[in-house]
């Protein structure tokens, strides 16, 4: 089920970065990268669903901001790791 959330994630923040026509694939994927670890190190933080939101939102737009959060939100504590960011990394590479 997470998986299937990541990647619907994915999809969204690849659509987005796609109008960015002079990044490579890899700065497309470097940048999924930051977000996510941006996210989950917000949450670890302690900083609230809305803060990390609205954050994100000035990065990447909303629809996107809200999923990417409420998926960091939605993972067990114990998940909140730097490999969150390189499966991210790894799954847009693979797109």
């Amino acid at each position: 089920m997470r998986g299937l959330a990541m990647m619907a994630v994915l999809g969204f923040l690849a659509a987005g970065a796609s109008a960015q026509d002079a990044d490579t694939p890899v700065d497309k994927c470097a940048q999924t990268e930051a977000w996510f670890m941006m996210a989950v190190d917000a949450r670890l933080a302690g900083d609230t669903l809305r803060k990390v939101r609205r954050t994100l939102t000035q990065e990447m737009g909303k629809t996107a901001a809200e999923q990417l959060a409420d998926f960091v939100f939605a993972l067990p504590e114990a998940q909140l790791t730097p490999e969150v960011g390189k499966l991210a990394r790894a799954q847009c590479e693979a797109l």
